[in-house]
Parts: C-alpha cells; structure tokens; sequence
C-alpha cells in the first residue's frame, strides 16, 4: 500500500508546518497504545486473540451445507463490516454459486419484509441477528418478525436451527429472546465498540460464509498494527497528522474517494468510524464518500468550486492488466471518439481519476492517493486497520476517546412510547 501526501499542501490550504509539527507527537501517542490501560482500547487490540477463528469457520460452513440465504439482522457497526467484506467476496454483481445468498436487512421498512419473504425460502435460510449491546430497537424489532414467520411455520424445536444470534456476555433483551428459543448465541466484548468490530464474529462471520479467507483477512490487520507501533509503518500517522492540520487549517470534511465498485460498502463503514469516532466535543471531520467515475458528474463540481473545506483521500488499486477493450471497428468512423481506440476499461479509469487530480492541483484544492496492490482478504484487513489507527489516532491529537459514543447512546435509550 502506498501513500502520496505531495499535493495535500497546494497553495498553503494545508500549513505544511502544522503537519511537521503533528508528526512529531507521534512517538508519545504509538506509546500510549501499547502501554494503554483503557479497557475499550484493549477489547480493541483483544479481538485478535479471544476469537476462534475455528468456531467462526465452522459455523460458516454449517451455513453454507444448509441454506441458500442467510439474512444478517443488524445495524450501523453491526453491518458495516460485513458488507465491506462481503462485497469483496462477491465483486460487484454476483456471488460464488456454492456459497448462500447473504442479505442484510438494516432498517425496519415494512416493504423490505414483504419483498424478502416473497423470494426466500424459509427451510433454505439462515438468519444472523447481531447487536453488541443486545438492545438496538431495529435489531429487536427485525428478530421478532422472522420468529413469528418461523414460528408459524415450524416446530418450537427446528427453529433454533436457523438462527445464531451475536451480542454481549450478559443478561439482555436480545439473549432473553435467543434463550426462550435455544438459539446459538456467540459472545461478544461488552467493551468492543461497533466500528471497531470486524475482526470479530460481527465482521468475520459473515466473510466466511462468503467464502473468504478470515485468517487472511486476520494477517492484513495484525501485519499493518504492528509494523505501526514498529514506526516500519507510517501511513495512519500521516494521514492523522495530515487531517489534525487540516482542521487547524479550518477544513472539516473529509472524502473518501474509491476508484472501484469493490470498495463501496467500505467507504460507508469509513463514514461511520470518521463520524462516531471524531464527532465530539463540537468538533471533527464530516465524511464523505464518493464513487470514482461516477461522482465526477456530480459531487466534482462541488469539489473544484466549492468551499476549500475539504480534504480528498483517493483509493485506487495499482494499474492491472485487464482483458476488456474497446473494438476499433465500432469506432473506425467516428473521429471524436478514436481515443477509444484499442484502450482497455482499467486504462480509462485511471485516466479519469488522474483527470480529477489534475483539476484538483489546478484549482488548488488539497488530496492524498492510496494505492492497494490488489482488493483481496489481506490488502482488505491492512486497509481497514490503517484507517482505524488513523482515526485512533487522530482522536488522540484531539483530546478525545475514539471509542465511544454517548450521543448514540443516548438515542439508544429513548424507547417509543
């Protein structure tokens, strides 16, 4: 993975001096991560250890032997993740045809249910109900549902079959209704934040069941943490220097622009880690994420023009060969468009994105490059980690706890009535 910061300083939008300085509170801030006592952070770090991966895999294949969907109840950090990893699995349009359908289900629109249980059948599906605190009132809302429609269609007993549910250790109203119908329940870390989940069952389970590789998912994240706290590593550091300068430089929104389709849901669970993690206080980054090409007939206009409030973070894959290109024969006749001639679907991608850098260095406005090797189990587990670190320790700079969120608890805690 590779990391380009040279235009984030164009015109002095960004104090060149205010990042330096940044970086240099980098040594003090890698110390206090590995000498944390701070219970959240360590359920953080824990997920790694406490997990079976083994447990997680069999469960995956016992989903695999005996549906043909499996729907994931959850919301907000309970999803998020597995869909990142999901979609990797399943590129854009389709999935391995020996592995289940897998669907999430976030919000509770009653038109959703009716869509859904018109194509699934019951006996072929497997339902996965995730909520850390047990008490997501969508979550709950969504598991009452399927136990009605599998109470009405099978015995008290077979239901336990089709069902897992993923919460905290502890007495909650999700175990309670897991426990009435002797549903596998798997522990999760009271402590472990949502965001800040996927390398647990929240996140891995799903991706087994997709058919990818978790241990390689696994190596990703573990290989990028500890060549950080190495120093071998530098590129969260820089982009949490690069965007605590940024704020001093009063740019508060952050876009995250992805130039493949693969990392789609990934650019929604990035927002979710920037907002809940950094909105405190008053303060912190809006995030944005966009689709590269697509995004350049709408959302560039805003970028170039608009406001210099924002700091663009592009994420590409390293050029690859690809075997799809343009037939000079359609094109023979028509002058405007014998560019095409002969040029393949990747060339033209990356000559779009370096079409919007070009006109981002011309109308001054600040972006970085990331650059992934490839869109596989590792490269996937390396990138999420870096912009967790980055976030970690972006909060740090800020003076805040980057793992919790008492703002959505409190919503949490209203009931309706």
């Amino acid at each position: 993975m590779k990391h380009n910061t040279n235009n984030c300083f164009i015109d002095s939008v960004i104090k060149k001096s205010l990042y330096e300085t940044s970086l240099k509170k980098i040594d003090s801030i890698i110390d206090k991560i590995k000498n944390t006592k701070d219970p959240l952070f360590k359920s953080f770090l824990n997920q790694f250890d406490i997990y079976e991966k083994k447990k997680i895999n069999k469960l995956a294949i016992y989903h695999q032997k005996n549906f043909k969907d499996v729907i994931i109840l959850g919301t907000g950090g309970s999803s998020k993740a597995g869909r990142t990893f999901v979609q990797i699995a399943y590129r854009t349009f389709g999935r391995h045809p020996k592995f289940p359908k897998i669907t999430f289900l976030e919000n509770i629109d009653f038109q959703d249910f009716n869509d859904l249980f018109k194509k699934i059948n019951l006996k072929k599906t497997g339902v996965i109900v995730i909520s850390k605190s047990g008490e997501t009132n969508e979550t709950l809302v969504q598991f009452l549902v399927f136990l009605s429609k599998y109470r009405t269609n099978f015995k008290k007993k077979k239901i336990q079959n089709h069902f897992t549910v993923i919460t905290k250790k502890g007495q909650s109203s999700l175990r309670d209704l897991a426990n009435n119908f002797s549903i596998n329940v798997l522990d999760l870390d009271s402590n472990l934040s949502g965001r800040f989940s996927a390398f647990s069952p929240v996140g891995l389970l799903p991706a087994a069941i997709s058919g990818l590789n978790i241990r390689r998912i696994m190596d990703g994240a573990i290989s990028f943490l500890n060549k950080s706290l190495k120093k071998q590593e530098k590129i969260a550091f820089e982009g949490a220097a690069l965007h605590f300068a940024a704020q001093k430089s009063k740019i508060n929104i952050s876009v995250l622009l992805t130039y493949t389709e693969r990392l789609r849901n990934f650019g929604y669970w990035h927002e979710q880690l920037i907002a809940e993690s950094l909105g405190k206080n008053n303060s912190g980054f809006t995030p944005i994420h966009s689709m590269g090409a697509t995004d350049q007939h709408s959302l560039l206009q805003l970028f170039l023009e608009g406001p210099r409030d924002k700091l663009i973070t592009f994420i590409t894959l390293k050029k690859q060969k690809d075997q799809i290109k343009i037939n000079s024969d359609l094109i023979q006749n028509i002058k405007k468009l014998s560019f095409l001639k002969k040029k393949s679907l990747n060339k033209l991608l990356d000559f779009e994105m370096d079409k919007v850098c070009n006109l981002l260095k011309e109308y001054k406005k600040p972006y970085r490059t990331i650059t992934l090797k490839k869109c596989d189990e590792y490269e996937i587990g390396y990138l999420m980690m870096n912009f967790m670190i980055e976030t970690i320790t972006l909060a740090y700079l800020n003076n805040l706890n980057p793992f919790d969120q008492p703002a959505i608890d409190k919503g949490k805690s209203i009931k309706i009535r």
